[in-house]
């Protein structure tokens, strides 16, 4: 392929472990548990790769430095494009929508914007783990156990009916024993903060 050509692709299936893909400038791992990856990278020459890759790593010893990178340390750096999943996860906690009291929907809505940004969620949200998904559903799940406190829904709180709420999308994993606890204290304490700037 001719140099700086865009080339868009689609991995479907699980594309297995130690793909490494390279968008001038950011490296990308492909998680082994995914069962689709869409992006748009930006093809150049292998030099540009190359310097790409040792930007990234901060080492000489690219290959070897970033094909044994963990996807947990690849998202500490950043290397992570996670616009798309922030998508996937906005569509998935928009499932609980009709859960909610009338005058909550706006500021679930608005919670789950800047979760998805947050930097103490950084990590831990978009590591799925061993879960066949690409997020981590259950930190998700537990945060909208730890939502109930808050007086979000409007019914009184159920683990069984949040899973069949969360199934409404075609991606379904199993959830119910996250949506009954709550998540770790640091995250409970970034969701209090959030919620307190919500209503200042």
């Amino acid at each position: 392929m001719e140099n700086n050509k865009e080339a868009k692709f689609t991995i479907e299936g699980n594309p297995g472990s130690g793909n490494i893909f390279i968008n001038i400038g950011t490296a990308y791992n492909v998680n082994p548990n995914a069962t689709k990856v869409e992006n748009t990278f930006i093809l150049g020459s292998r030099e540009e790769g190359d310097k790409a890759m040792a930007e990234a790593t901060g080492g000489d010893a690219v290959g070897k430095k970033l094909g044994a990178m963990t996807l947990r340390e690849m998202l500490k750096k950043s290397m992570i494009d996670t616009g798309n999943i922030k998508k996937e996860i906005m569509n998935y906690v928009s499932c609980i929508r009709p859960k909610l009291k009338a005058d909550m929907d706006k500021k679930y809505e608005t919670l789950w914007g800047i979760i998805v940004e947050h930097e103490a969620f950084a990590v831990d949200l978009y590591d799925p783990g061993k879960q066949q998904c690409t997020f981590n559903r259950n930190l998700v799940a537990n945060i909208i156990h730890y939502l109930d406190s808050k007086g979000f829904y409007e019914e009184p709180y159920s683990a069984a009916a949040m899973t069949r709420a969360l199934e409404c999308g075609e991606d379904q994993h199993p959830v119910r024993s996250a949506l009954g606890k709550n998540p770790e204290a640091k995250y409970r304490k970034v969701v209090e903060e959030i919620l307190a700037e919500l209503s200042a």
